[in-house]
């Protein structure tokens, strides 16, 4: 699954530049109007798979509406690629997935629809909503231009057993920092390390915690709230920076970047690493969960809240759809996204419990006595306690501008000071360009 800032080749920015490219699908629908259309076509960027969650949210919703859904997959590592191409053209789907970074993009280009008219329509109430993914779609002109099926909050996951041998305090099983600030995870991670055999955590190669480490020191993230300031060189930006790279260059509890960068050619290096005890603790969204149901065998594992230092926030990445302004077939294709937070399609969709329902009726789903892990209920807390990376139109060129010199400040080669200190006269001017 695409997880958010995942992909930098192509942002709603560049449209422009592929607009004279040919478009790679197109509406499928087989109707010439809304009205009477018994078929719609759906963009994604996984194959919906027999069996899988939206592959059974999706069969509900055939059945029960008689509208049959044409899904167009493309692959995850060309999709926002292939959305830009096809959003340039004259032929669009009539809904598709959107990375959530990219929604401003798209509607301050008017390229998708307002969903106002039909949320009011069905009476559709914000309180019955956690705040985050309801409010997060709604531009700054009212416009409702995405719909937030759910939420994947970064959440730390550790080994319960390497804490108890260890003879470490579990983390908090509430969210709450009493307990669990910065140094307390690196006193915890200090003493689960076991040289060359156990690494105590993996926070850097997570790119939300460009976020959650500089939030959690008082600052305003990544980039101002207007967007216009590269914040993460400010002096509270910076400390979260190296502090990440300190758990390896410093400290010796996390595996060198060159480790975690190489992977081995396996695209779930990290995450194997952890389910094989090889790593005590690490920060990831929630949508990892699944994995680790399925490959951690030999030890109990949980969830904890983010640390905290000055505030302690995460980020929530949303399950995020919305309709092209140039849909042929609108209508069905609201029905089909409202029916994903109807309580049948939320109760498919978190059947794997590793998203939080944006219905707060629906999440109560995650909260089944026995499951694994044991306070999967935490995510809803987090939800509660989620944050965004605040945007800008340009943030496509700031990230080109920053984002090598992370693995810079990751290596040793430069202190966080020196290398974001640098750069951030010129990812400003990216910014304000």
């Amino acid at each position: 699954m695409l997880t958010r800032r995942g992909f930098l080749a192509a942002s709603a920015m560049g449209a422009a530049g592929l607009a004279g490219l040919t478009a790679c699908g197109g509406n499928s629908s087989t109707s010439n109007g809304s009205s009477g259309a018994k078929d719609l076509a759906f963009l994604n960027w996984d194959p919906v798979e027999k069996g899988t969650p939206l592959a059974n949210a999706v069969a509900d919703f055939e059945k029960a509406s008689g509208i049959k859904v044409k899904v167009q997959p493309a692959p995850a590592s060309d999709y926002d690629t292939k959305l830009l191409t096809i959003m340039s053209s004259g032929s669009t789907p009539d809904a598709i997935r959107l990375n959530d970074d990219y929604v401003l993009g798209y509607s301050q280009q008017n390229t998708l629809l307002d969903l106002n008219p039909y949320i009011e329509k069905d009476g559709l109430k914000e309180t019955d909503f956690f705040e985050h993914p309801f409010n997060f779609p709604i531009q700054q002109d009212g416009k409702h231009t995405a719909w937030a099926t759910g939420t994947q909050p970064n959440m730390i996951f550790y080994n319960v057993d390497a804490f108890k041998e260890a003879g470490v305090p579990l983390p908090p099983t509430t969210w709450t920092d009493e307990g669990w600030k910065w140094d307390d995870f690196l006193e915890a991670a200090k003493r689960l390390t076991i040289p060359g055999e156990r690494y105590g955590c993996l926070v850097f190669d997570d790119t939300s915690s460009e976020t959650t480490f500089t939030v959690n020191n008082g600052t305003d993230g990544i980039y101002s709230k207007d967007g216009k300031r590269f914040t993460l060189a400010d002096p509270g930006g910076v400390e979260g920076i190296q502090f990440i790279a300190d758990l390896t260059l410093k400290h010796k509890v996390q595996p060198p970047w060159s480790q975690i960068q190489s992977g081995e050619g396996n695209p779930n290096y990290a995450l194997s690493l952890f389910a094989t005890g090889k790593i005590a603790m690490m920060t990831r969204n929630f949508g990892s969960a699944a994995y680790m149901r399925q490959n951690v065998k030999d030890f109990k594992w949980d969830l904890a809240p983010i640390p905290g230092n000055k505030s302690q926030k995460t980020i929530s990445t949303l399950i995020v759809w919305a309709i092209p302004a140039k849909a042929k077939n609108p209508d069905q294709a609201w029905k089909l996204l409202k029916s994903f937070t109807d309580p049948e399609g939320a109760k498919a969709l978190a059947v794997q419990r590793d998203l939080v329902p944006a219905g707060k009726e629906a999440a109560k789903l995650l909260e089944a006595k026995g499951v694994t892990p044991e306070h999967v209920s935490l995510v809803i807390d987090a939800t509660e306690n989620g944050v965004n990376e605040n945007f800008n139109p340009h943030i496509q060129q700031a990230r080109a501008l920053y984002r090598p010199l992370l693995d810079v400040i990751f290596t040793g080669q430069q202190s966080a000071a020196d290398a974001l200190g640098g750069v951030k006269d010129r990812v400003e001017q990216a910014l304000n360009s």
